[in-house]
């Protein structure tokens, strides 16, 4: 079953770039891609990688800092040590402020 088709407008540069990226992995692989291959390779690897696809379209946001609080929040873990530094001391020096 072939896959449906649509048309899709791209501008004169963007025409330009894809006729270049095509050629350089033409000399770099020796074979020829068709646009529709270099397309939907490029689609796939956009996909993979949003956050890049983001911040290319102008659409990244940082954290707000609530936000960020709470990401730390759920990743903090309780490696369930008390006090380090007297662990440290009764490693190094035999003994501990106890």
């Amino acid at each position: 079953m072939a896959a449906a088709s649509e048309t899709v407008r791209v501008s004169s540069h963007t025409k330009r770039v894809l006729e270049e990226l095509r050629a350089r992995l033409t000399l770099e692989t020796g074979r020829r891609l068709s646009l529709q291959e270099l397309v939907d390779a490029a689609v796939a690897v956009a996909a993979r990688r949003r956050n890049e696809l983001l911040r290319e379209l102008g659409l990244w946001r940082p954290l707000s800092r609530e936000e960020a609080e709470r990401l730390l929040d759920e990743l903090t873990i309780d490696a369930d040590v008390e006090d380090v530094e007297e662990d440290l001391d009764r490693v190094l020096y035999g003994g501990g402020a106890g």
